[in-house]
């Protein structure tokens, strides 16, 4: 359009229909706007507009990742839909003795994220909506030394943490009752892996974790506390995803000296591997190369990593699209030592 819009006619745009709009925009221009004047702050921040915006899902997740190592961590937010990485001023958790201490990311629920401090011998768990960055310290519960979390919703507004523990143990924190329950120990039948990969995806009322030696995977059912293992014939290292409530397998391979980023299908009666798609990277020329993939809602954050080379991608797995993103912070990301992430679905309703 090149006429000058009508002041006449957009002065008596009605106040419903602008919220309607505006609340179907990406949320980072949603933020954004509560800096133009007073009224949209007034307006954005309304408990009628909250309610609007959660009706309106947002089309890409966002993924949380953290760079660094226990001593030195920086945080970037990644928004696939503006192709935009923010650096937020992350929470300060005032609990940590040291001030500069900072949390990383163990499990999502849609709009909240839950940290854990660097305690290394006792953890403590934090849940944070990174867009508003409200937090609420969870109570310390009975397990002290853990090696996994997951996360799920409980209802609308209510979500679920659990705390896995070394020697089977786990239990279950509630945000209703604001408690730690459900103590108890995985059965003896279930082969105890060696290692479970941090990262965990949540279908439904199902919380399902990778582990290695043996390769397979974990499931807890949180309604009706049954655990299931399902072991996998894999000869590569493989990292867990949810897409559109299907569980994902990420991992590199090789063909022709050339690497190749592979996703496969987990089906679901015989969790057997079903590929879906693969892309080679030519350019690491067969080198050692360390994988980490971040999925939610159909979108896959790959990082992948060797000696002297960095890439991101994202794949869109509805479209098969692999679009390459570019590395936060530039170079000094090839010196950082490790990764975490974790993706959620951004949301200014969501409360800890």
């Amino acid at each position: 359009m090149t006429d000058t819009m009508n002041p006449k006619i957009w002065e008596k745009f009605p106040e419903d229909l602008f919220e309607v709009v505006l609340a179907r925009l990406p949320i980072a221009s949603i933020i954004c706007f509560r800096t133009v004047c007073r009224k949209w702050n007034n307006l954005i921040v309304s408990q009628r507009f909250s309610q609007l915006s959660a009706q309106v899902s947002q089309v890409y997740p966002w993924f949380y990742t953290t760079f660094g190592d226990n001593n030195y961590e920086v945080e970037a937010m990644y928004d696939p839909f503006m192709k935009r990485w923010y650096y937020p001023n992350t929470f300060e958790m005032k609990a940590f003795p040291v001030s500069s201490a900072r949390g990383f990311p163990v499990s999502s629920a849609r709009g909240l994220v839950c940290f854990a401090d660097n305690h290394y011998y006792n953890p403590n768990l934090y849940v944070c909506n990174p867009m508003t960055q409200s937090y609420r310290k969870l109570p310390a519960g009975s397990i002290k030394r853990w090696c996994c979390s997951g996360m799920r919703m409980n209802g609308n507004t209510g979500y679920m943490v659990l705390k896995l523990g070394y020697a089977r143990e786990y239990e279950i924190y509630d945000s209703v009752t604001k408690c730690w329950s459900h103590l108890g120990k995985i059965p003896e039948c279930i082969k105890w892996p060696g290692f479970i990969i941090f990262n965990h995806v949540s279908i439904d009322n199902t919380l399902y974790f990778k582990h290695e030696e043996p390769e397979g995977i974990l499931s807890y059912d949180t309604s009706t506390g049954v655990w299931t293992q399902h072991l996998i014939q894999a000869l590569f290292d493989l990292t867990l995803a949810e897409v559109d409530g299907r569980i994902m397998l990420v991992g590199l391979v090789t063909e022709n000296y050339d690497t190749c980023l592979c996703i496969w299908e987990v089906q679901k009666m015989t969790f057997l591997l079903k590929e879906v798609d693969r892309v080679p990277f030519s350019e690491f020329n067969g080198r050692l190369i360390d994988l980490t993939c971040l999925g939610n809602k159909g979108l896959l954050l790959c990082c992948l990593k060797s000696r002297n080379r960095y890439r991101m991608i994202t794949y869109n797995i509805a479209t098969r699209e692999w679009v390459k993103v570019h590395v936060p912070y530039g170079r000094k990301l090839h010196k950082q030592k490790q990764l975490r992430g974790i993706a959620f679905q951004p949301c200014l309703t969501a409360m800890p």
